[in-house]
């Protein structure tokens, strides 16, 4: 899990691997630096700040994922959308993979995964290089005393706002509900405007066209429990 470093926490890269990740014990931790292009590892991305168009080796709009899962959104998006480029953000080790390996199925150029923390994406890119941020199921941290660690805070969105260009937008769904109701109190005082919500993907579709259902948004449809969605747009 994504967990909000404090105040004095050191950058991502140096804290990024604890010592207790044996592979013997994680396998998956050797098999980033060793997967190919569309794998980054933690080392090789804040270089890439500002010139995520020569990795690409392309001017284009870049989407950044927040949160891969098993990388199913990912891979289906970046061979729908060739004309685009996609980020993927993780911070476990096996997911990385995982949505590396989907990029590399659907035989996808434009894609890529970066184990990073969301919480410090201002070291990966630079203000306005981001045409979209889409965020799936971030962690609820339901219980009180760990709210400290969700997302969906209004820091985040002044964050998001600085990195996405204007005109671009940030998507999310969730079956937590106060994540939403945050997000959209959230945008008050900040350029995001609500562009649309939604209280059951399902049963009322998504405020954005041609949805793609998540591998962990199908658990919620086939126990027919609600995913909830909102779409912002960011104003000049």
């Amino acid at each position: 899990m994504n967990r909000r470093p404090g105040p004095q926490a050191q950058p991502f890269e140096t804290r990024a691997h604890r010592p207790g990740h044996r592979p013997a014990v994680n396998p998956y931790r050797d098999a980033i630096g060793d997967f190919g292009q569309e794998l980054i590892p933690t080392e090789g991305g804040r270089e890439r700040k500002g010139r995520w168009h020569e990795e690409f080796g392309r001017v284009a709009p870049i989407t950044l994922e927040l949160g891969v899962g098993n990388g199913s959104w990912l891979g289906t998006i970046a061979a729908q959308e060739p004309e685009s480029n996609f980020i993927g953000l993780e911070i476990r080790y096996k997911r990385c993979v995982q949505a590396a390996e989907k990029l590399r199925a659907a035989g996808c150029r434009n894609g890529r995964v970066v184990r990073w923390s969301w919480f410090e994406l201002e070291d990966l890119f630079a203000p306005g290089e981001l045409h979209r941020i889409v965020i799936h199921h971030p962690d609820p941290w339901s219980s009180p005393s760990k709210a400290k660690h969700r997302l969906i805070r209004p820091e985040f969105l002044v964050q998001a706002a600085s990195l996405v260009a204007v005109g671009g937008e940030l998507r999310l769904k969730t079956d937590f509900l106060p994540h939403r109701e945050s997000l959209v109190a959230g945008i008050v005082g900040t350029p995001w405007q609500l562009a649309g919500t939604s209280d059951d993907i399902l049963a009322a579709g998504a405020p954005w066209p041609d949805d793609i259902v998540t591998a962990y948004q199908g658990k919620f449809n086939r126990a027919g429990l609600p995913v909830y969605a909102a779409r912002l747009v960011l104003a000049a």
